[in-house]
């Protein structure tokens, strides 16, 4: 029987009380009493356990809510600084874009065009450069602005970029309102609209001064190069003349001296006349007037001939001379083998120049590679001479320049040798290269590519 059911009893009926001395059907009376009162303990129990466990979740539920929410008030103020560095980054770069935009506008004529060719948009710049309104350009064709139809390479290039959507660059004229032409340099590009529409955006650069200057600069270079070209040749007809009657006088009866006073006579004079003809080369080449007289060369009888035409100043200072040839190479290419005699000669001349007593000088030809229709070959001089230090060697193929104002003074030279042959090689499709180092002697040398014969 539940405790709680008999203390009850006995505090009612007695201490001494028993539920034996009660019928039977009291009896199950009090039992199903006592269970009712077990009943009860036992839920009571079930719901105690279930408080303690509710209470203990809600405690942790309530640790995990506090945590998370620490979290997302340190992830909110993250995030809002964050936000605040990409206002201020965005006040920035908008500040910068304006800022473009103005320099923009001050510097660039900038217009839209559509698809049809007319205007859109026009800067303020534009207006003002072309002298019009904008009413006055916007809605009209473009070509009231530009026409290429003198250039039709160039309108060609800027129609093609313009049906492949490509960026187009170039530099041509624009016609202001007064009819004068402002030089621009052009960047075409095409630009995709809000409304999805293609349009295409004019950049241009007023290139005017600049191409003025140029303009004048080429006149001025044509005008030096024609005065040049004219002066060596009305100075080199009385040279020549003066150099004819000195071979007629050297014919005569003359005494040591009068011999030795006309070979000094004879040496300035030839000397003065290479300088003519450096100056006359150069004016040509600065004109662009040098164009190749290709012939059937055979480039080792022309070597050979250059090496005997300088044997005697070979002889002069002992120098022991080396004339390499590849019997591989042909003996007919097709070639402008007075140009090539001539810068030959020229980095000869200079190897026996700059040369000293008893030194050593090698002229070599070697076949590099080939095919059936042509040879490429290398040229090479080198020479024991003084050498050229690593910092001047970018300047030697200069017009008027040698290793160091030393050089001219000791050894004499205009210092145009080398800028023709450069220029001379150049127009061959190649260059001169160098190798040098102070007092230890310099190696030029160049490769051309020339055609066989076809007989």
């Amino acid at each position: 029987m539940h405790r709680l059911l008999t203390r009850q009893l006995k505090r009612h009926f007695g201490k001494e009380f028993d539920t034996a001395s009660l019928d039977e059907n009291f009896q199950t009376f009090l039992e199903t009493v006592a269970d009712t009162y077990n009943e009860y303990d036992q839920e009571k129990r079930f719901i105690e356990n279930t408080l303690d466990l509710n209470s203990k979740e809600l405690f942790e539920a309530n640790e995990l809510i506090t945590q998370k929410n620490k979290n997302l008030h340190s992830l909110l103020e993250e995030r809002s600084k964050l936000l605040e560095n990409r206002i201020e980054e965005n006040e920035e770069i908008s500040s910068t874009l304006k800022q473009y935009k103005q320099a923009m506008d001050e510097a660039l004529l900038i217009s839209k065009v559509d698809l049809g060719g007319i205007i859109t948009f026009v800067n303020e710049n534009l207006c003002k450069t072309s002298g019009y309104l904008p009413e006055e350009l916007i809605g009209k064709h473009e070509s009231l602005l530009y026409t290429l139809q003198e250039n039709p390479q160039l309108l060609d290039a800027l129609s093609q970029a313009k049906n492949e959507k490509k960026i187009f660059k170039g530099n041509f004229a624009t016609i202001t309102k007064s009819g004068s032409l402002i030089y621009v340099s052009a960047t075409i590009f095409p630009l995709q609209s809000k409304d999805g529409e293609i349009v295409d955006m004019n950049i241009f650069q007023d290139i005017t001064d600049i191409e003025e200057a140029r303009i004048k600069a080429e006149e001025l270079q044509r005008a030096k190069s024609q005065f040049l070209a004219n002066m060596s040749h009305e100075i080199r007809t009385p040279m020549n003349g003066m150099l004819g009657f000195i071979q007629l006088l050297a014919r005569t009866t003359l005494d040591d001296k009068q011999k030795r006073y006309l070979e000094i006579i004879q040496s300035s004079t030839n000397t003065l006349l290479q300088v003519i003809n450096d100056v006359l080369d150069f004016s040509k080449i600065e004109s662009q007037k040098v164009t190749l007289e290709l012939t059937q060369t055979d480039l080792a009888k022309v070597l050979e001939g250059i090496s005997l035409l300088f044997s005697h100043k070979i002889d002069e200072k002992s120098i022991r001379f080396t004339l390499t040839l590849d019997s591989s190479i042909s003996s007919c290419l097709s070639a402008d083998q007075h140009k090539i005699k001539q810068v030959v000669s020229n980095l000869l001349g200079n190897a026996i120049k700059f040369t000293p007593q008893n030194g050593s000088i090698e002229l070599s030809c070697a076949l590099l590679e080939e095919n059936h229709l042509m040879q490429r070959v290398k040229i090479a001089i080198q020479d024991s001479g003084i050498g050229i230090a690593p910092e001047r060697q970018s300047t030697v193929f200069e017009a008027f320049s040698q290793a160091d104002s030393s050089t001219t003074r000791k050894y004499g030279g205009t210092g145009l040798g080398l800028s023709i042959s450069a220029s001379l090689i150049k127009a061959m499709n190649s260059e001169i290269k160098l190798i040098s180092a102070l007092n230890e002697g310099s190696y030029f040398f160049f490769e051309i590519s020339l055609q066989k014969c076809s007989f």
